[in-house]
């Protein structure tokens, strides 16, 4: 299958596993499986920070994880390469985009396409971690995650 193609299906699931969640936009029953629906948790057409958005050339490697920060918990600077998109599935991140001068707190329910190549900052807000859905689409068998 194609990985764009595939990318997109794993961004369409991602929105679709937003289910009834605060924050999302439903779009009503599915035609195809009926009873169902999708809420989308984010479309646009550029990141963040407002780059605007595309897909790298060359052959990509879809990774597709799920990552939990404790409370209190911190992620020091960093950037991504490549496109990496996020669904926050529980608890609140405060991130701050060094470049852009943007901080942004994201909950449960939001979408977020990462900064492409820009460092930043998180940091977990409240008692509660934080639970994300992450995808990233990377050249096969690199890492979306450089430290400074």
């Amino acid at each position: 299958m194609n990985v764009r193609l595939l990318a997109a299906i794993a961004a369409s699931l991602l929105a679709g596993a937003a289910g009834a969640q605060a924050g999302g936009r439903p779009t009503g029953p599915s035609a195809t499986h009926p009873g169902a629906t999708v809420t989308i948790a984010e479309r646009t057409v550029t990141t963040i920070t407002g780059q605007p958005f595309e897909v790298p050339p060359g052959p990509l490697e879809v990774v597709i994880s799920v990552a939990t920060i404790p409370a209190g918990g911190v992620l020091p600077m960093h950037k991504h390469p490549w496109p990496r998109f996020a669904y926050v599935e529980s608890g609140r991140l405060r991130v701050r985009y060094e470049e852009a001068g943007l901080v942004r707190v994201v909950g449960p329910g939001e979408g977020v396409v990462e900064a492409i190549d820009q460092w930043h900052e998180a940091e977990v807000v409240g008692d509660a971690p934080v639970r994300l859905i992450v995808v990233d689409q990377v050249p096969p068998g690199r890492s979306n995650v450089v430290n400074r």
